[in-house]
């Protein structure tokens, strides 16, 4: 099993400690080698503080997150920032990239912080930027292209590394539909080739590319549906079913 999260517990205490507000109150599931997973829920239910804890950004107040067999709550701190680096692809819903590197200097940067040879960079880089249809655009700076083309760009700096794990944060909320529609195809086809990859996301469309999607209410996991050979059309309407019986304060498995 390639991820597993056990009794995950998140607890933020208010300002002066004056009580204790759970985020997540036992969250438990795992993820196999090339699964596609998505997480959806309303603002409040857990969604950002559970993406939040897989990326090794926060630590659980209790329960245990395992990648490949190894305890994220265990890493020395000083060692986080390499282990994020070389285990963990991130995708962000504002790309987050930085305007006064080039395209090509923000989708390598992560190489060159590990020191990786320059020949390797290339080796990796052109592969991916010809598949997201940005290689033309290499040599330009984020506020020169389209909102689309900015998040290509951070979904390759996420790739570049071969992460163990993908991490997308609403990856489509900010993109037109046809944005949106390239950058799915472009995780479909990663997933296909066995990228492992945890989606956070509001989007039924984009829910349905996931291969399994989990449904968060008040810091637990309420619902779970599993797309099971469907076609993204037949399995669209699964999660919308289940997403109003979730709203309505049922709890649907399918």
């Amino acid at each position: 099993m390639l991820l597993t999260v056990d009794g995950l517990v998140k607890e933020y205490v208010t300002r002066f400690g004056g009580r204790r507000v759970p985020a997540l109150r036992g969250v438990s599931f795992s993820v196999e080698q090339g699964e596609f997973v998505a997480v959806m829920g309303e603002s409040g239910s857990g969604k950002t503080t559970l993406l939040t804890l897989l990326a090794a950004l926060d630590r659980p107040t209790d329960g245990r997150i395992l990648l490949n067999g190894e305890d994220m709550a265990a890493i020395p701190s000083r060692a986080l920032s390499a282990f994020r680096r070389d285990r963990l692809g991130f995708i962000f819903q504002d790309c987050n990239l930085l305007d006064t590197l080039s395209l090509r200097e923000n989708i390598v940067f992560p190489l060159v912080l590990a020191g990786t040879a320059r020949s390797e960079m290339e080796a990796r880089l052109l592969p991916l930027t010809g598949r997201l249809g940005i290689t033309p655009l290499l040599e330009k700076f984020p506020y020169e292209v389209s909102g689309g083309e900015r998040q290509r760009a951070a979904a390759a700096r996420a790739l570049i590394t071969r992460p163990d794990l993908l991490l997308a944060d609403e990856p489509t909320g900010a993109l037109d539909s046809g944005s949106a529609a390239q950058l799915l195809g472009m995780l479909d086809e990663c997933n296909a080739e066995g990228q492992t990859t945890v989606m956070v996301t509001h989007s039924l469309d984009a829910a349905s590319h996931a291969s399994r999607v989990l449904f968060l209410r008040d810091g637990l996991i309420a619902g779970e549906a599993c797309r099971e050979g469907l076609a993204r059309a037949d399995f669209y309407p699964r999660l919308a079913a289940c997403q109003t019986a979730l709203q309505q304060g049922g709890v649907r498995l399918a």
